[in-house]
């Protein structure tokens, strides 16, 4: 499974300026939202009970927040680069700013679970991360989503 099986191009965002864990989740539901047609709260208010549970930052700048949606009808995910790296209570304690979204239907609640896994496995080599964060596009910043790791 590749990410650029998962992640639409047009869900793909560099230079996305938030400042708090808090305003990156809204602002990743409001994405989320336009994109499902769901409502914002419906979409926020899960990723936030997720968030409670433990941070979903993974490390080496990487988050991964997601949650079961009920509405949602299909998996949605989404890449949101960041302007700057911003606090995620991550297990490294390292700033975030290269965020997966993934949500799944309620109905469905491990069908992200391979997208987790293959973001995660991503997020191990240090080159592919270089190339996420430095990709000067969406469009090239999605072509790195088929690349292989290195």
């Amino acid at each position: 499974m590749e990410l650029a099986d998962l992640i639409e191009p047009q869900d793909v965002f560099i230079d996305r300026q938030v400042t708090s864990k808090a305003e990156l989740l809204r602002d990743l539901a409001h994405l989320a939202s336009g994109r499902t047609g769901i409502d914002l709260g419906a979409i926020l208010d899960p990723l936030i009970a997720r968030e409670r549970l433990g941070s979903t930052g993974i490390g080496n700048g990487v988050a991964i927040p997601h949650a079961n949606v009920p509405d949602l009808a299909s998996p949605f995910s989404l890449l949101a680069r960041l302007r700057q790296p911003i606090d995620f209570e991550a297990i490294d304690e390292t700033p975030v700013d290269v965020v997966f979204l993934a949500l799944s239907p309620a109905h469905k609640g491990s069908s992200h679970l391979g997208l987790l896994a293959t973001i995660a496995r991503n997020a191990r080599s240090a080159a592919w991360l270089h190339a996420v964060r430095q990709a000067p596009s969406p469009a090239e910043l999605h072509a790195l989503l088929a690349a292989p790791t290195s």
